[in-house]
């Protein structure tokens, strides 16, 4: 018998929207709100196209459509089936550290990444960094803004969402023939 407090970790039919949209998860919006208790049904495949394929519900949550409060997300493999909450604090963050260090960021990277998360405000976010130890673009946005690109959301950093492009042939050709190490600012 399991406890409330191990980790849970994602089931295929909880994933990602891909793997919900593949195995018929039903995905509901649920408000805990004092007075409030909305529950809203969401359209997967409205999801799919505002977030892509890879987006993780896990540990996320949208303001509530009546009341305004920050909901969470639950999600049911099928007809007479619970809804379980897709929380699992933990489980989300061991998914995704598990990608990012199959990216092979070095020290370097990820400080600079957090450096330019950081510069990120509501109005400005900096250039993406196409010139890491790693053939990726990474850049940074305000949270709420990851459905205006294309970017595929990685994780925060300072309360800022970071996004991963990968290079399309002509960029990896220019960055397989940059200055390798450290460049002298200034």
């Amino acid at each position: 018998m399991g406890t409330r407090t191990e980790i849970r970790k994602p089931l295929a039919w909880q994933s990602t929207l891909g793997a919900m949209k593949k195995y018929g998860t039903r995905l509901a919006l649920a408000c805990t709100a004092p007075g409030c208790s909305a529950w809203i049904t969401l359209d997967i495949d409205q999801l799919l196209a505002e977030r892509g394929e890879d987006f993780m519900l896990w540990d996320r949550g949208a303001p509530c459509p009546q009341c305004g409060v920050q909901s969470h997300y639950m999600a049911s493999p099928g007809r007479a089936t619970p809804f379980l909450p897709l929380k699992g604090g933990v489980t989300a963050d061991i998914v995704r550290q598990s990608f990012l260090r199959s990216l092979g960021l070095t020290p370097r990277d990820i400080v600079r990444i957090k450096a330019m998360a950081e510069a990120t405000t509501a109005n400005d976010a900096p250039e993406a960094l196409n010139d890491l130890d790693v053939p990726y673009r990474i850049g940074a946005c305000w949270p709420g803004d990851e459905s205006r690109t294309s970017g595929r959301w990685i994780g925060t950093w300072a309360g800022r969402s970071l996004l991963l492009w990968e290079m399309n042939p002509p960029e990896r050709d220019r960055w397989a023939q940059r200055p390798r190490g450290p460049r002298r600012i200034g």
